[in-house]
């Protein structure tokens, strides 16, 4: 079901990731779970990141990449490249 090679991603990658396609993290309100929203042309998009699971396995790191609408292969590539600096 889920690609064989997907990687294990930290917080701190997935949120390089996130602002790469333009997510912006919203202010809190008093849960552990962390929400990024992106204006997109056609509606609002939502990831929802829960910073203590970390480092993330591939079933949320699929998860992730459907909230955010982009496939998972490139969202481990943007979330694991080191040349970005946010």
């Amino acid at each position: 079901m889920f690609p064989k090679k997907v990687p294990e991603l930290t917080y701190k990658e997935v949120v390089t990731g996130l602002k790469k396609l333009e997510f912006k993290k919203q202010p809190g309100k008093s849960t552990a779970h962390e929400q990024w929203k992106v204006e997109g042309s056609f509606r609002l998009k939502k990831v929802t990141v829960d910073k203590h699971l970390a480092p993330f396995d591939k079933e949320l790191v699929h998860a992730m990449a459907k909230q955010a609408g982009v496939p998972v292969r490139e969202f481990c590539r943007l979330c694991k490249d080191k040349k970005y600096r946010p």
